[in-house]
């Protein structure tokens, strides 16, 4: 009969997340697991596998991190422009808060892609749910008259999923928090509808419409 564990395995990935975030996948050796994590090599293997599944498990829970904050802080309250601003400011702060180690998600991708299929599903689920969320609040940010007739909420998801990827990749060479907030303060006023452009009672069903398709926004002359 198997000893019932003595350990906390939450804490256990927590720590285990922020080591391989901090060294990185290859650089982590099991000797440096054993020592973070405190447990012996039997337990960590009887508990989590070998050195990858624990791998894959604490990116999977940093991701799922990622993906609450999203779900939980994206609502119908409020102006959709100004809070979807605000969520990616908090997520980008969240990350410089572990100094100059980046983005566990980015780092991961360029050290392990193309060739960790593990990895990569992850990574690809993430992404598509950001992208999903940032794409329902510019919908959002359409039909309130926010977003600018120029940008489809589809296209804004993805400028938008780019550039915090890109963002994540330059704190590494710059880590001032100021360059990331101008970086989002300019892209978010070239998704704003200028005040002089705002929308008219005959925009609305063009709008409307372009939302639902996915097309432009911009009225047939």
């Amino acid at each position: 009969m198997a000893r019932p564990r003595t350990f906390d395995e939450e804490a256990i990935l927590d720590r285990a997340m922020i080591l391989f975030w901090r060294k990185g996948y290859e650089a982590t050796a099991m000797s440096d697991l054993v020592a973070e994590l405190g447990l012996g090599r039997g337990s960590i293997y009887a508990a989590f596998g070998d050195k990858h599944q624990l791998f894959i498990r604490a990116l999977g829970r940093y991701l799922d991190h990622q993906t609450g904050l999203l779900g939980t802080a994206l609502d119908d309250e409020g102006p959709a422009l100004a809070q979807l601003r605000d969520v990616l400011g908090r997520l980008l702060a969240a990350d410089a808060a572990s100094g100059t180690a980046g983005c566990f998600s980015v780092n991961s991708i360029a050290e392990l892609l193309p060739h960790d299929e593990e990895v990569a599903k992850l990574a690809r689920r993430n992404l598509q749910y950001a992208e999903e969320a940032f794409t329902a609040q510019l919908e959002r940010a359409s039909r309130d008259g926010e977003l600018a007739p120029a940008i489809t909420p589809r296209e804004g998801a993805r400028l938008l999923l780019n550039l915090v990827q890109g963002l994540q990749i330059m704190r590494k060479v710059d880590p001032d928090p100021a360059r990331a907030a101008a970086c989002l303060d300019s892209t978010f006023a070239l998704l704003s509808r200028s005040p002089g452009a705002a929308a008219t009672p005959d925009d609305a069903p063009a709008m409307a419409s372009a939302a639902l398709s996915g097309g432009p926004t911009t009225r047939p002359r």
